[in-house]
């Protein structure tokens, strides 16, 4: 079991879906599915993780998501704002 630490102060709605909701707002297009035993996390098309723990899920989307929670409100709008122009 992982204990996120920073989950409820830093992410959207205080899980890890608003994890996924921060880097798709940078053009991440994340999804998780279930493929047989295992969870399978795609950006767009591609797969970029494949695994049958849930602890190791919960990390890679912590992590992902952690990295872009913990910046100042500001940049992450105008990095949002520039990928947008793109």
């Amino acid at each position: 079991m992982n204990d996120l630490l920073m989950l409820e102060k830093y992410f959207p709605g205080g899980t890890l879906e608003g994890g996924i909701e921060l880097a798709n707002r940078l053009d991440w297009g994340l999804t998780v599915r279930m493929a047989g035993l295992e969870y399978v996390v795609s950006s767009g098309d591609q797969p970029i993780l494949r695994t049958e723990s849930k602890d190791a899920l919960q990390a890679f989307i912590y992590g992902l998501g952690l990295a872009y929670a913990i910046l100042p409100k500001e940049l992450f709008l105008s990095l949002e704002s520039a990928l947008e122009e793109l």
